[in-house]
């Protein structure tokens, strides 16, 4: 009932509610008629407006970072001392076996072979039908390596066949060194052509 009466007169004095407008001073003599108020000093607070601190500044204070430069240290220590403490095996192990001396030889001449296999392979593209008759050559040699590797465990004579090892990687070795040198030869008058 209230709430008709005051929609009511709303509506009959619609006009004087727009036309109404407040005087100029209004705020002003507001303002003046307002009691002053004192806030003590200990209630005001200074709100910085400077470099505000971030949410990882908390999370990583100076502990933090110390903790954590702490553990790169010790993981790149284990790192390091892992890598320098366990030293690779410069040997083949089957053939250490029987005769730790022979195994260090074979495989060093199978380090020098890898090597040397890699250098020949260079000249695969500028030369398919060289690189392979001499990937051919080797092959068999490699296949005959491999079948008395298998065969060592087995056999009672282990020193014959370890010989027999090493003497097919002295062989492989001085093919690979000569088919280095045919493919010396060949490319070397090429380069006189063209200087």
């Amino acid at each position: 009932m209230k709430k008709d009466r005051i929609e009511r007169f709303i509506r009959d004095n619609r006009e004087e509610f727009d036309s109404f407008e407040p005087p100029l001073g209004l705020w002003a003599e507001i303002e003046r008629r307002l009691p002053e108020v004192v806030i003590p000093e200990e209630e005001t607070k200074i709100i910085p407006l400077g470099k505000q601190k971030s949410v990882w500044s908390n999370v990583f204070t100076r502990k933090n970072w110390g903790i954590a430069a702490g553990v790169i240290l010790l993981l790149g220590l284990g790192f390091f001392a892992g890598h320098y403490a366990i030293k690779p095996s410069h040997t083949d192990p089957i053939i250490a076996e029987v005769s730790p001396e022979e195994g260090k030889m074979a495989f060093r001449y199978a380090s020098l072979i890898e090597t040397k296999r890699m250098e020949i392979k260079a000249i695969e593209r500028s030369n398919p039908e060289l690189y392979k008759e001499f990937a051919g050559e080797i092959e068999q040699l490699d296949v005959d390596y491999q079948n008395l590797r298998s065969e060592l465990p087995q056999t009672p004579n282990q020193e014959e066949i370890v010989e027999a090892m090493i003497q097919n990687l002295q062989m492989q070795l001085d093919i690979l060194n000569r088919q280095l040198q045919i493919i010396q030869k060949i490319s070397k008058p090429s380069h006189e052509k063209t200087i």
